[in-house]
């Protein structure tokens, strides 16, 4: 069969899409990646045929969670947020990154206050792309909703492959008959091309979800689990890498993407830097420059690198400290090493909105981090390290808590397991042929 993966443009969307494609490939199918021609090159680089929607001149600029929200929409989710009754913390966190991070990047393809009649670049090409190449399924990103108006149009399957938890369809749950922020934001370019906005185009007729049960939201979506495989792209292994050692290594992450956007926010890299200076360990830090701005000395026990993938770290490390992002989580699970999460508390995650776009105030943490730092708690996989609330000397009592204590690598062996539970991507290529075959048959 002919499969499309389309992803929202940046490569921490495409990697967890590629051993899926990779798997598609290499079991007969014909798999292509379609999307902004910004992605064309990291394509390319995966071994995978790269298709460019539009070109690098009519394509549109892209802010992601950087695009300001609108007045008019501002108020709108707003009211609907109230609508929805008092939450708990945890579901107002929930809303808050489905309006503050889930929504903008979707509106890079489709414009708020765009009419049907209005040209929507990306989206008409991958329309006509679908209508020209006739594919059998389209896996699209829950970011990129125009890989189900594709599929519509085409008559193809389609199936969302998610990246982290499901606030869109949390959200969808939730909101009933109120006024919906994800159905408004695709109307348009449905309507443009003659397409139903319901259920399935938004949420896609099934999602292929790697995180273990146990993490995800509570939603009404026919699921089809998927394991996770370690992926961020590949250098030549360092010569140091697997070099012997003499006492442990620990890994520092502060993840991939979003050191790509945010070019503040990084006051804690020189507190982290001195928690681990004292520790009887060897660091790598994969920091670039702007997360090194405010450093002033790098411990002789810390070799900074720009990059290495987890997937080549990781295997040498006791331990990995990190920002709490979901592929971090789930390499470092899959890869049985114990975790130290950041997540401090307070308002860390809420944006400030100026005229040239959205500032984020993450700290030291992800969007996701307090959801992979209250499951590997529970697992016994790791612990986290809260600047608010811990003092440098008690989160290096906690490093060498993880990396000393065996019940620590106990428990990072039941998130391996439970990872490894999950069919692998050559496993589910089957069940996707039957899903497909299913579909066509009108079940």
């Amino acid at each position: 069969m002919r499969v499309v993966f389309t992803p929202w443009p940046t490569p921490s969307h495409l990697n967890p899409m590629v051993p899926l494609a990779w798997a598609l490939q290499s079991a007969g199918h014909e798999v292509c990646v379609a999307a902004h021609p910004a992605l064309a090159d990291a394509v390319a680089a995966v071994g995978l045929t790269a298709v460019s929607l539009g070109s690098a001149d009519s394509a549109p600029a892209l802010m992601g969670p950087g695009r300001p929200t609108p007045p008019s929409t501002r108020a709108q989710l707003d009211e609907t947020g109230l609508a929805l009754g008092p939450n708990t913390p945890a579901e107002q966190n929930l809303w808050d990154v489905f309006c503050q991070f889930m929504l903008p990047p979707i509106w890079d393809f489709h414009p708020v206050g765009a009419a049907s009649s209005d040209a929507h670049p990306v989206v008409d090409e991958f329309v006509g792309f679908c209508q020209a190449w006739k594919p059998d399924l389209v896996v699209w990103d829950a970011c990129f909703p125009a890989g189900a108006i594709g599929a519509r149009v085409s008559g193809a399957a389609h199936a969302r492959l998610h990246w982290g938890l499901d606030y869109f369809a949390w959200t969808l749950d939730r909101i009933g008959t109120n006024w919906n922020p994800l159905a408004e934001t695709v109307r348009p370019a449905a309507d443009r091309h003659g397409v139903e906005v319901d259920r399935d185009l938004l949420l896609g007729q099934w999602t292929i979800d790697p995180l273990p049960a146990g993490m995800r939201l509570p939603v009404a979506t026919r699921t089809v689990p998927m394991r996770w495989i370690p992926y961020s792209g590949q250098t030549a292994v360092p010569d140091w890498l697997y070099a012997p050692q003499d006492r442990p290594r620990v890994g520092l992450s502060l993840g991939q993407s979003r050191r790509l956007v945010m070019k503040g926010g990084w006051d804690h890299v020189p507190g982290l830097l001195e928690m681990v200076s004292e520790v009887d360990v060897d660091v790598v830090a994969t920091l670039n420059e702007t997360q090194l701005a405010g450093v002033s000395a790098v411990p002789d026990n810390v070799r900074i690198v720009d990059y290495v993938p987890l997937n080549q770290l990781l295997p040498t490390c006791a331990a990995l400290i990190h920002h709490g992002g979901v592929g971090t989580f789930s390499a470092a699970a899959g890869l049985r090493v114990p975790q130290l999460i950041l997540d401090s508390g307070g308002d860390e995650g809420l944006l400030t909105e100026s005229e040239t776009g959205t500032e984020w105030a993450l700290a030291a943490k992800d969007i996701e981090s307090s959801d992979t730092a209250a499951w590997v708690v529970e697992q016994g996989a790791g612990l986290t390290l809260d600047f608010a609330r811990h003092s440098i000397d008690a989160m290096r009592k906690r490093v060498m808590r993880v990396i000393t204590e065996p019940s620590f690598a106990e428990g990072a062996q039941r998130l391996r397991l439970d990872a490894a539970a999950a069919p692998s991507p050559g496993e589910l290529v089957p069940v996707l042929t039957r899903l497909v075959e299913q579909q066509r048959a009108g079940a």
